[in-house]
């Protein structure tokens, strides 16, 4: 990689001569993107997983904390339209496997990715 931050990409075409091959130059910074979240790979997972914080640099095991998604919203709201609303819509809320799960570095409490149920 080039050290001035520049990516290149070759694309070239199956079958064609070295005429038809292309480079494409995007931008310092990657078109607009932060830099820092394009180094960590972004692993899904409802478990929590080893990897860097790319805030501290320390190598960790991601703590976890399960919030309201989506599919949260969606099974309250299914449970208030099927007529069961005094109490039963709050389920979905004290069930962790029906929640986003939101991983942070234990070291600096930064947020570093959310896996999403829905």
């Amino acid at each position: 990689m080039p050290q001035d931050g520049n990516l290149f990409a070759q694309q070239s075409l199956e079958g064609g001569s070295e005429s038809d091959s292309r480079s494409l130059v995007l931008p310092p910074g990657g078109g607009g993107r932060d830099e820092q979240f394009t180094r960590t790979p972004r692993v899904q997972s409802p478990v929590p997983v080893q990897s860097t914080c790319p805030y501290c640099g320390n190598h960790i095991i991601t703590a976890i904390t399960p919030v309201p998604g989506v599919l949260t919203w969606l099974l309250c709201t299914g449970i208030v339209l099927s007529g069961c609303f005094l109490g039963c819509c709050l389920i979905p809320f004290y069930v962790d496997s029906l929640m986003d799960v939101l991983h942070l570095c234990p070291v600096c409490q930064q947020e570093l990715f959310r896996y999403k149920r829905l």
